[in-house]
Formats: structure tokens, C-alpha cells, sequence
């Protein structure tokens, strides 16, 4: 599958000499949702503000589309209409009165006339499940719509790859639940997602592959069930295998799932997979 997004040996340092990227690698595939998955602390917001052009690595490279990203004007112009960024914390992100003006903020940005720019803010609240609240101030919003609103903001510059870092954090059971199911849809349009979490769940849940990270490097990528069934590597990075992943492993080795069928994602998918199994044997 085509790599869209590519990091080759990034290093970076803040001021002071503290080591944030140690010769770091990580490649993303098109069309796939990928996890990087880590401690609080290792540096996974750093990496997003090197893969959308933010910060600038001291050693390694970054390809966009195959392309060596450009830190020219226009260079990060052109990046960031590939690559949109999410922030963990939706106040940093947004800024105008209303939730609408906020979304538009980006397509106007882009040089776009008002009619191509609402109807790019339109689709993106539709998308977002926005549309009732696109007069409301954005400080009167909850956790989980100032959330909504920033990828909202995001969306509607139409990007190929959306960088989201820790989507879920500070967000309540419901508020997760329905973010899940908007970035699933997002993936099913044709969206290539890329979220940083500590959430061994949710990447087990929400991920086709898995990037740990730990200590500013990449220790291992692959597919997520791979991954995410090697208790060792997961210790690592200081991790726990996903209960889920735990409950289907232990079931199949009892002889109560199939030894060849994939291992569900959900509660609900386990429990349907042991019915059907059962009627069988």
C-alpha cells in the first residue's frame, strides 16, 4: 500500500539540549488509520508539529506524497492543504466568535471565494455534526463540540491525511463513543488518520496499524492486532495488551473462538463471535 506520509531519521531538540526525536522513523499508508501509540511525555505532539511542517527537524527528512516536504512559504502552504492538524487541547485551536466563522477561517485562507468557502464550511459541519450549533459562540461549547468544532476546522480544508493528537482526551464515555464514530466515517470517505494516544483500547479499537513510540523514536510499526498481541513489545513502551485483545486471545486459546477468524474490535463483535462459534461445535 502507497505511503503518503514518510519520516526518515527526524531529530529534534528543544532549547536547552532536551532531546525530543531520537533518529525517528514512521510511515503512514494511504487510506489507513494509524496509532501512535505511547506514555504521556514521550513526545508524540512533537512529531505532529513535524509532520505538518510546524517544526523543523535539526537531522532527517519528511516526504509528502512521495515528495520532500518544503519549508518555503508555499512549501508549507501546499503541505498543509495535505496534512490538517488537531490539537489535544480545542482552546488552542480555536479562536473566532461562532463555530461557523471558526470553520471557515481555513477554506478563506486558501484563497477561495465565499460561495466555494461555504460550501466546504457547510459540508465540514454536516460532517461534524455541527450544523445546529454553527451560530454558537465557541466558548459556550462543551468538551466534545469544541472537539467536533476543531476538526470541523480541519475537515473543511479538505485535507488527505488528518493528524489527530489524543482525540479523546478530557472527552466523557458518550462524547467518545460519538467522536469514534465520526473519524470512522471520516476513514470510510477515503481519509487517511493518524491519532497519538496512551488509550491501548481505543488504538486496538479504532486502528488498521500501530506505530510505538517511546523515548522520541519509533520502537515498532505493523499492523495493529500484530503489534497489540505482543505483550512484550507494549511493555516497551510501558503499555498493557487491550482487555478486548486479551478476552478474544484467551477465548480462541479455550477453544471458544475460531483458531483462523479476526479478532473483534468491539464487546459487541466478541460476544456475537462466540454466539455464532458456538452453534457450530
Amino acid at each position: 500500500m502507497t505511503a503518503i506520509l514518510r519520516a526518515e531519521g527526524l531529530c529534534y531538540s528543544f532549547p536547552g539540549g532536551i532531546t525530543a526525536l531520537r533518529d525517528l522513523s514512521l510511515t503512514v499508508r494511504r487510506g489507513r488509520k494509524l496509532a501512535i501509540l505511547g506514555p504521556n511525555g514521550a513526545g508524540k505532539s512533537t512529531l505532529f508539529l513535524h509532520l505538518n511542517g510546524t517544526l523543523r527537524p535539526s537531522a532527517g527528512r519528511i516526504e509528502v506524497q512521495g515528495q520532500p516536504g518544503s519549508y518555503s512559504r508555499k512549501g508549507l502552504a501546499d503541505w498543509r492543504k495535505v496534512v490538517g492538524l488537531v490539537l489535544q487541547d480545542a482552546d488552542d485551536q480555536l479562536f473566532a466568535a461562532t463555530v461557523f466563522e471558526d470553520v471557515s477561517f481555513g477554506p478563506l485562507n486558501l484563497g477561495l471565494d465565499r460561495e466555494a468557502a461555504r460550501a466546504r464550511v457547510e459540508a465540514a459541519l454536516q460532517a461534524l455534526n455541527l450544523t445546529d450549533l454553527r451560530d454558537r459562540a465557541t466558548h459556550m461549547l462543551s468538551g466534545g463540540q469544541k472537539k467536533r468544532a476543531a476538526i470541523a476546522g480541519a475537515v473543511a480544508m479538505q485535507p488527505q491525511i488528518l493528524l489527530l493528537d489524543e482525540p479523546t482526551a478530557g472527552l466523557d464515555h458518550r462524547a467518545t463513543e460519538d467522536l469514534i464514530t465520526l473519524l470512522e466515517r471520516l476513514s470510510a470517505d477515503g481519509m487517511t488518520l493518524v491519532f497519538s494516544t496512551h488509550d491501548v483500547d481505543l488504538a486496538h479499537r479504532l486502528a488498521d496499524d500501530v506505530a510505538l513510540f517511546h523515548d522520541g523514536a519509533v520502537i515498532a510499526q505493523g499492523e495493529a492486532t500484530e503489534i497489540l498481541s505482543n505483550p512484550a513489545l507494549l511493555a516497551q513502551v510501558h503499555l498493557r495488551q487491550p482487555l478486548l485483545l486479551q478476552i478474544a486471545l484467551a477465548a480462541r486459546a479455550h477453544g471458544l473462538l475460531p483458531q483462523g477468524a479476526p479478532l473483534p474490535d468491539t464487546t459487541e463483535g466478541l460476544i456475537q463471535l462466540m454466539q455464532n462459534w458456538s452453534r457450530c461445535v
